[in-house]
């Protein structure tokens, strides 16, 4: 692609040494990945500034260097773009560079705290039942049909790749795009450059404020996708935030907002739930009547996610006939609410909830299904939040009727400490507390305290097939922990 028309997007400060007809065969932000006629990205990071590896880029073949910063040198050959941002410009050259290809999708951005994995599966299997091909970036995986591409390790990619992944799934043939939005991945404009449809809002609350400090800037990334959408902003209205964003959006916008939740007065609520171990009954009131629906899923906040997935589907015109089978046939994700299919006398669950408002409310969903005792075993990330930490206990103090603390990706920390924050928050609520540093020794421990009728619930791994630690980061699998800890009590009955 010619120079001078990858730039049209770009508010350009000024071009030194300006080659538009120069042919840009690859955009990077890492020198390491230059080829000869690559134009060279100069972010500000971290660790360490691009600015710094501009010469070693040119050395490599780079023709073309978008930069923020001056430079204190600008040799022949070679193209210079000062820009406000050079960040910000990465994702609208990508989106240039591979021929906007969001623009010839449905593309649809969920953001907030919590269930925006799951919603993106959803989504992504009710318009396959309608006989669509879609696309979908995420925490777990990245997809394309039912291929896994790799994801690179964040629920949003940096912006580059982002466009480099919707170009391949506009090529093999996606009309229809569900992906994950991060709040780092807002502020760190990784989704510039991206045409979305629909913008959805879960809720807000107490998480990655190890980032951004204040819930104020937690809620001001979040806020940036929905003014990028331009069909629709489907937002719960249970939520206090999503009720300031819905203000903001009617007073900054004309994208028309449609509320969801479970109380009366949204443009989608749901009512009558009756919960059990393999899905809710519900009934869904909508602006054109009322629908009975039964999810696949088990959890109330899973019906926060139904509703959401059903509006977005309703607007773009799928039938409610293929929503009701969708929702009827939806298969469990991985890691959310996931009931595992042991021989056991008490019934293990499975879910992501690492953060305050997730935790309760997998347990105030469990406890409203089964109705034996509650064994909580979880713990709290290392290098992350730690505010939350005490607050985390309070909640498993206050639902759970035995809380084992134990490890969750301690990083750089020494363990034990993150379990003793955790711990004085779930004595506050109860002395039912238990502590077992080694997680795979947490959950046999956890798994002896059961008896016949109880659930087993395991918090805050989900997905995740690692445990990181100080100086090394292990495999770990969440499922076959469980397994093997049914299977040592098992073997402990028997002789």
């Amino acid at each position: 692609m010619k120079l001078e028309k990858l730039l049209t997007e770009l508010k350009i400060i000024e071009i030194r040494n300006n080659q538009p007809d120069c042919d840009i065969k690859k955009i990077c932000y890492n020198s390491r990945e230059v080829v000869p006629g690559s134009l060279f990205v100069a972010i500000p990071g971290y660790v360490t500034d691009g600015h710094q590896y501009i010469g070693k880029a040119i050395s490599q073949g780079a023709v073309a260097v978008v930069h923020q910063d001056d430079l204190t040198d600008y040799p022949a050959g070679v193209s210079y773009i000062k820009v406000g941002d050079s960040r910000h410009a990465l994702g609208l050259l990508g989106s240039c560079f591979y021929g906007k290809p969001s623009a010839s999708m449905v593309v649809t951005g969920i953001t907030g705290t919590n269930g925006k994995t799951s919603l993106t599966y959803m989504l992504k299997h009710i318009f396959e039942t309608e006989g669509k091909k879609c696309g979908l970036i995420g925490t777990i995986h990245n997809l394309i049909g039912d291929q896994v591409v790799d994801n690179r390790g964040r629920t949003t990619p940096e912006s580059l790749e982002v466009q480099e992944i919707i170009n391949e799934m506009k090529e093999r043939g996606c009309t229809h795009l569900f992906m994950e939005v991060s709040s780092h991945g807002l502020a760190l404009d990784r989704v510039n450059g991206v045409d979305f449809d629909y913008g959805i809002f879960t809720n807000l609350t107490q998480d990655h404020l190890d980032y951004h400090k204040t819930f104020e800037n937690y809620f001001e990334a979040k806020a940036k996708l929905f003014f990028q959408a331009q069909k629709a902003n489907i937002i719960n209205g249970d939520d206090p935030w999503g009720r300031k964003l819905c203000d903001m959006l009617k007073e900054k916008t004309s994208v028309p907002v449609l509320t969801y939740g479970m109380n009366p007065g949204h443009d989608y609520y749901a009512r009558d739930l009756i919960f059990g171990a393999k899905g809710t009954d519900f009934t869904l009131v909508t602006p054109d009547g009322e629908e009975k629906l039964w999810l696949n899923i088990p959890g109330e906040f899973m019906v926060y996610n139904a509703i959401a997935a059903i509006i977005a589907a309703v607007v773009e015109g799928v039938p409610m006939a293929v929503i009701r089978t969708a929702l009827a046939t939806m298969p469990g994700v991985e890691g959310r609410m996931e009931i595992l299919d042991l021989e056991a006398p008490f019934d293990v669950i499975i879910d992501y909830a690492h953060s305050p408002d997730s935790l309760e409310k997998l347990l105030q969903s469990v406890r409203k299904i089964f109705t034996g005792r509650i064994v909580l075993v979880f713990g709290c990330n290392g290098d992350r939040d730690k505010e939350k930490r005490p607050i985390m206990g309070r909640i498993a103090g206050e639902y759970a009727d035995m809380v084992v603390v134990t490890s969750d990706n301690p990083a750089s920390e020494n363990p034990i400490d993150i379990i003793n924050a955790v711990v004085a928050g779930v004595r506050e609520k109860t002395d039912q507390v238990a502590t077992v540093e080694l997680r795979q020794e947490g959950i046999y421990y956890g798994a002896t305290l059961c008896r016949p009728g109880d659930v087993l619930v395991l918090a805050g791994k989900g997905h995740e097939k690692q445990e990181i630690m100080k100086d090394e980061t292990l495999y770990y699998n969440e499922w076959d922990t469980a397994r093997e800890a049914v299977a040592r009590l098992k073997l402990k009955s028997e002789n």
